[in-house]
């Protein structure tokens, strides 16, 4: 099952960004964890800096139309069946299957139009499979960046 999550509109500040989304539609905050913020409703937000490396490895700027500064996003637990699906289809990846620093496994690609689409495990189901492996709530926030009150929600 895939399911939609949010747009990630990359940005310059993300202090400025994230005060922005705050003060003009008085958004609430689902997570922030410095660099990545996202938003209740569907909208996250995402420093370029943080981004770059990630994105587009050896790029000096995310801003150019080889380089899309916005991706959508979508979860699956099933990570591994999917990038199946996307290696059949034989869609453009902007890279295979890698995983982030807080330990989620994503893959990314184009839509015919050159959007830039990202697909990733859920991290509530990172988070469960850490702590079925034995992690404490400690090690999993550490491991994930995750505040330690969600990973204890998570696993109760």
């Amino acid at each position: 099952m895939i399911e939609y999550r949010s747009v990630v509109l990359l940005c310059s500040d993300i202090n400025v960004s994230k005060q922005f989304y705050l003060d003009l539609f008085h958004l609430t905050i689902e997570l922030d964890i410095g660099g990545l913020v996202t938003f209740i409703g569907g909208i996250s937000l995402w420093e370029k800096k943080v981004a770059l490396d990630l994105l587009y490895p050896g790029a000096d700027t995310i801003a150019n139309p080889k380089n899309p500064a916005q991706e959508l996003y979508f979860e699956t637990d099933e990570i591994m069946e999917f990038a199946s699906l996307i290696t059949a289809k034989k869609i453009l990846l902007l890279h295979e299957i890698q995983v982030t620093p807080w330990n989620q496994r994503t893959i990314r690609f184009f839509d015919p139009d050159g959007n830039l689409v990202e697909v990733g495990e859920s991290m509530e189901h990172i988070v469960k499979q850490m702590g079925k492996d034995g992690l404490s709530a400690d090690e999993i926030a550490e491991k994930t960046w995750m505040p330690i009150e969600y990973i204890n929600t998570i696993l109760q």
